[in-house]
Parts: structure tokens; sequence; C-alpha cells
């Protein structure tokens, strides 16, 4: 199997675990240009008197989603034209770096110029690949090799496949991880540092009394009933959450705030989510991963454990029985007494998405979640729950089409929500992020359109944010202006027209009662009592916008061993499943409980690896 041997960790990988992956380390020499003007130069184009070698040049650069390759022309000594022909960012994110920095390369004739606000990291990547390309830094292309012969093969290297992979190496296995991704940590290396647990250290130094009775009964409650979920497994992660944090802070090292709360989602009865030293904002994850790399670049240098990046497992490897032994990548087979199934979900996978939940839905998961765990339980005939329940968030407007990447406050000042008929939906400022989340999910084409007058804008309160706090600065006058031109966004003298402009036909009946509403001081509709501001002068608006998520709910059924279970109850056998694969409404219902993504991953990680150590005859402890 060829691959890259410019092998890219995630950043907060030491050194050492960079010289311990698969693939081999960046290599140096001259540049053979792809093209050229005129006679092809023989030597890298490096500047010479504030000149470079005509021709023209591939680089790489490491961007947030991988490679960003660029081509670049030098003619008469500069550069004339950079194109990025190749990259895995995300998009609108990161469209202005793509447009801007290429032209502002030109024009400097220089690769270091000044990052675009909001898109730094693909901004560097341009340039890091420009230069490489200018020096003469190719990729050369290395045979996959496998220099440990595995007793656990874990496929995916986020959160969860990081947890298995340590435990399974601390408790003596050969351990064998394949990443499909340039860098390990997944999601997590985005999302807030939450974890949920029952009767772990942290929780019982603040003073809170807790029992796994107390978290199974809110995953009951919160969630629906038990007929929303697998009571087998969500009892064993009750009783075993508590267990797994305190792991990660004494054995792995993941650094600790002394924060216990009830979660910014639906409240528990009991305190039991804390947070790693980075906090619930987004990136406090990232210490999580960056204590687990650690801790599996310790196996890596002892030999016990080898990491491969950028390797695709494209199937699994069945025997006769039906069980599992071991993966393939495309055309090589890797056997293995045990195999540990850590994908993730199917945030990313439109098809996945619009098979089982939505007829319109925008993703701001990893690029990377694609579902290809769920299409390895289809293969080994295992049953599914839950696959009809998907938690999402509201108010993602698809100027990025499938990629989530911009979101419209969706509470703004008097706005209120109307259906794809010009209905309201719902007592707008009352509504729990639950709420939320189950106007968007079950209106009819998942849309929905946010209806607003020009008296009730403000300069000092953005109607627009972009996902994940990246996204280049704007004011509400220009990225207004911006959707009426793409179609995200309309504008109207009167709300009759605004109605005609969506195909609303109750619009205007539905504001005139709003407004009639608004006289009065009480909702007639919803009994909507806050911010009830009326449409007054036009112009109107309406902004269309679809659900948007982060984590998926669904996924194989799994035993409290974590082995996958068909429709007839019998387990599979050799292969084990981890992290947000097995679906969190299956451990905590119809409900987003704080902590739970990560607590799935820590908790199930840990009980994967130990009965892969012990199908593989490795004791455990």
């Amino acid at each position: 199997m060829k691959r890259s041997g410019k092998t890219f960790l995630s950043l907060l990988l030491a050194l050492a675990m960079l010289l311990s992956a698969c693939g081999g380390t960046p290599t140096e020499s001259t540049a053979a240009p792809t093209e050229a003007p005129t006679e092809a130069p023989t030597e890298a184009p490096a500047e010479t008197q504030g000149a470079y070698t005509d021709g023209t040049y591939t680089g790489t650069g490491t961007g947030m989603g991988g490679d960003v390759k660029v081509s670049v022309t030098v003619e008469g000594g500069k550069i004339t034209a950079v194109e990025v022909t190749e990259h895995k960012e995300t998009a609108g994110i990161s469209d202005p770096a793509i447009e801007q920095i290429p032209t502002a390369i030109v024009e400097a004739n220089s690769p270091e110029v000044e990052a675009v606000s909001g898109a730094t990291v693909t901004s560097n990547a341009i340039m890091e690949a420009v230069t490489n390309a200018l020096n003469g830094v190719v990729e050369e292309e290395t045979e996959l090799e496998i220099t440990i012969d595995p007793d656990v093969i874990v496929v995916g290297a986020g959160m969860a496949g990081l947890v298995a992979s340590v435990r399974a190496a601390e408790l003596g296995a050969k351990v064998l991880v394949l990443e499909q991704n340039f860098r390990v940590g997944g999601s997590a290396n985005t999302a807030g540092g939450s974890i949920s647990g029952a009767g772990y250290n942290i929780q019982i130094e603040a003073g809170i009394e807790d029992s796994p009775e107390a978290f199974y009964d809110d995953f009951v409650n919160m969630g629906g009933g038990e007929e929303n979920l697998n009571p087998e497994i969500a009892l064993y992660h009750a009783e075993h959450s508590g267990e797994a944090i305190n792991w990660l802070q004494d054995y792995v090292g993941v650094e600790f705030s002394d924060t216990v709360d009830s979660g910014g989602y639906l409240t528990m009865n009991t305190d039991r989510v804390t947070y790693t030293a980075g906090g619930a904002s987004s990136g406090g994850g990232s210490y999580f991963v960056e204590a687990l790399s650690n801790k599996l670049n310790e196996a890596i240098e002892a030999g016990n454990a080898q990491l491969c990046l950028d390797t695709m497992v494209t199937d699994i490897v069945l025997d006769d029985n039906g069980d599992v032994v071991g993966v393939k990548l495309d055309d090589m087979e890797i056997n293995a007494p045990s195999t540990i199934i850590a994908t993730g979900g199917y945030g990313y996978s439109e098809k996945w998405l619009k098979e089982y939940n939505f007829t319109n839905i925008t993703s701001n998961d990893p690029s990377t979640a694609i579902g290809s765990g769920l299409d390895f339980a289809h293969t080994a005939g295992a049953a599914f729950d839950n696959m009809d329940y998907c938690s999402c968030y509201g108010g993602s407007v698809p100027v990025s089409g499938f990629q989530a990447s911009l979101r419209c406050t969706i509470n703004y000042n008097g706005a209120i929500w109307v259906n794809i008929d010009g209905d309201r939906v719902f007592n707008e400022p009352a509504a729990t992020s639950m709420d939320k989340r189950t106007v968007w999910r079950t209106a009819e084409e998942n849309t929905i359109y946010v209806v607003l007058a020009e008296s009730m804008l403000s300069d000092d309160e953005p109607l627009f944010t972009g996902m994940m706090s990246n996204s280049e600065g704007f004011t509400n006058e220009e990225k207004i202006a911006e959707l009426i031109e793409q179609g995200y966004m309309f504008k109207a003298d009167t709300i009759e027209e605004l109605g005609e402009m969506i195909g609303a036909e109750n619009l205007a009946a539905t504001v005139e009662q709003y407004n009639t509403d608004c006289a009065a001081g009480e909702d007639s509709v919803f009994g909507r009592t806050d911010n009830l501001v009326p449409f007054e002068e036009g112009p109107y608006y309406a902004v269309l916008t679809y659900p948007y998520l982060m984590m998926t709910a669904g996924g194989p059924r799994i035993n409290d061993q974590a082995q996958m279970v068909r429709e007839d109850g019998t387990a599979i056998g050799g292969a084990y499943l981890a992290g947000e694969l097995i679906g969190s409404a299956n451990i905590a219902g119809h409900n987003t409980i704080g902590g739970i993504g990560h607590g799935i991953c820590a908790t199930w990680g840990r009980r994967a690896a130990e009965m892969a150590c012990e199908n593989a005859g490795i004791a455990v402890e």
C-alpha cells in the first residue's frame, strides 16, 4: 500500500511520536517542475539576488483538515501565480484564505504575508506549501510497513481510539493503531473539555454525593424511558464512568479543573460534569488528546504500539463463523485476535444522515466522521438501535452546502420562527436547548425561517456568527447583503411580498396575529411574554436555516462487553466498539447530557480494550 512519506501529527504530539509513526519523515530534495513556460530548471527555485528560477512547482502544507497542496508559477524570476490545487479545509471558514493568500503572495513576491483573520491555520498552510514549493521540499511515496505483530488492532485514533490503545498497551497488548486522518484526536481536538460520570474523585472531593443508580435513573427519566435506551450498556456506563475519569486523571495524566456542575445541556439531578483545565469552551478537549498522545507515545517508544496516520481501513475481515479476524487496507490484510472499532459517528456522512434522519442538514462534525464503522458493522451483520433519533442544533445558514459554517442568531431581538407554510412553531424566547433541536429536527423539510423587521436590527448585536468562532469578522449590513445576493436571505417591503418570496402562504396572517398580540401584551398562540417586539415598518427579512449537528446518537447494538450484537442476540466475536460509534442515545436515551460524549469515549474505550485483551489471551486485572 502506497502512502505519503510526509506524515502530519497533531500539534499536541511530541516530536518523538512523529518519529515513531508509520510512513517516515519529510524528505527534502530538488523540486522538479510539473511544467515550465521555458526550459525546466535544474535546481530548486531558491531565491537568488531577489529572483526565483523560472518554472512551475508544487508544494504541500499542513492545514486544519490535512494537506493543502499548491502550484506555484515563476516567470522572469518572480512569482506570477499561486493556485491551491487540493485541500480538505472547512468550506466557508477557509474560503477567505484560499481566495486572498495566493493573491497576496503574488503581489508581495514572497510567501511571507499576513494571515487572513479567522482563517489563520489555512493561511499558514498555504504559505508553508508555497515555501516548500520554492525550496524544493517534496513528498516521497513509501510502502506502509507494519512493524508490530498485533494482539489488538484499533481502528480510529480519536479520543475513544486513544483511550482503547493506551489501556490495551497498559495491560500488555501489542497494539496497532490505524487512523485515516493526518493527526490523532478527531473531534476532541476542537471540542469542549466536559466529561460526566458518577462517583469519581473530583466529584467526591467537591462534597457531592452520587451513585451509579442515580446516574442510571437520570438516563431513564431524562431520556424518555428505558425503551429509548439499551439498559444493559446504560447500567454498565453508569457503574464504570467514574473509574474511567479517575484513570484519565491518575494514570493518563489529564489535567482537570476542580469544577463540578450539571453540564450545559439538560440539567441532571446531581452535579456530575467536570472539565479539563481547558474548560467547557472549544479546545478544552485537546487536554484529553495531549495526555493520551503522550501515553501512547510511551508505548510506541517501548515497542509495544505502532501508530499509522493517513491510513484508511477499507473493510473488516470475517472468518467462516462471521467473526472479525482483522482489517483490510485496500489490498493489504492485517490479522489480529481482536479488533477495536472506534471510528466515530456518521455526522459527516450526508448519505447516512439523509437516509435515517433528515431531509436537509448541515454538519459541524470533522470530515473524518464518515460512518465507516457503521459500514463495518453492517458487513458483520450487527443490529442497529436509535438510528431514527439524532440530536441537532438550529439556525445553520447553508452557505457552504453540507458543511456548517454560518449560524443565525435565532433568538434575535423580537424575531419569530416560521415553517415553510409561514406558521410560527414555538414560544421563541422560552425554548430550551432541547426545544430548539426538536423544532428544527421535526420541521417539514427541516426548514425554519427566522423572520424579523429592519427595526429589530442593531449594529451592537450580530445576527450571524461563524461556526466554532473561526470566521472572518463582518457587520450585519455586510452579511445581510451577501446572503440576499446568494439566496439564503430574503428582503421585502411588505410581509405579503416576503411570504411570496419564500413560498409561505400563511406568513402575512401569522405576523398580523403576532402584532395584535404584541399590542395586547400577550401571545395568544404560544404564550410568549418576553421580547414581544412588533413588526413595524419594513423592510422585512427572512433567513433560511437548517439544523446542524456535532454528534450522532444511534449506532450498532453492543452488549456490556462492548461486542457487536446481531438481531438474534448473538455476539460477533473478535470485534469491540467504543466511542460515538455506539450511539449516545443507546446509553442516555433521547436527550443530551453534559459530558456524555467524552464519557462514552473514556468508559467504552477502556471496556473495549479490556475485553479485546482478554480475547487475545492477555490477563486483565
